[in-house]
């Protein structure tokens, strides 16, 4: 792709090119406003899907306002495809704090190798103890795509 740069006066933008553009949301975000105080092993937490274009780009966030636990260890919070055994498309990782809370955000860049439904899970996952998410009307969760476009 030819990034769109070079628009001089008296230029036509072309649909060719304004296809290239990002077209935004992809779909409503999943979002969870109901506390989670079981996370241990590995834990579905969202679910999103959307139709993705081959070849398209999307900026996909997972991000989780407030985590505490009852032992200090990690939390590795993912992006993956379909479910909680398909690939993983990115992971980050947090300090569990036990006496304060903190809060994770996950993301990448996607392309798309194939035009149709397209499924992503987050979740997260404890190394010790217990965690807790904690969420609420005002403090919740969320996983959602952006098309970006078709080049950088």
């Amino acid at each position: 792709m030819t990034v769109n740069t070079t628009f001089t006066a008296g230029n036509i933008l072309t649909a060719a090119q304004m296809n290239n553009f990002g077209r935004g949301l992809m779909a409503t975000p999943a979002k969870g406003d109901t506390t989670d105080s079981t996370i241990t092993a590995e834990e579905l937490m969202l679910t999103y899907t959307f139709n993705a274009v081959n070849g398209r780009n999307y900026s996909i966030v997972y991000f989780e306002p407030s985590i505490s636990g009852s032992s200090a260890g990690t939390l590795t919070s993912r992006i993956r495809i379909n479910n909680i055994t398909d690939t993983v498309l990115n992971q980050s990782f947090a300090i569990i704090p036990t006496a304060t809370t903190t809060n994770c955000m996950t993301q990448l860049i996607y392309t798309a190798t194939a035009s149709g439904s397209f499924t992503i899970v987050a979740s997260l996952q404890a190394s010790a103890g217990t965690v807790t998410a904690t969420r609420s009307g005002t403090k919740f969760s969320q996983l959602y795509a952006l098309d970006i476009g078709t080049g950088y």
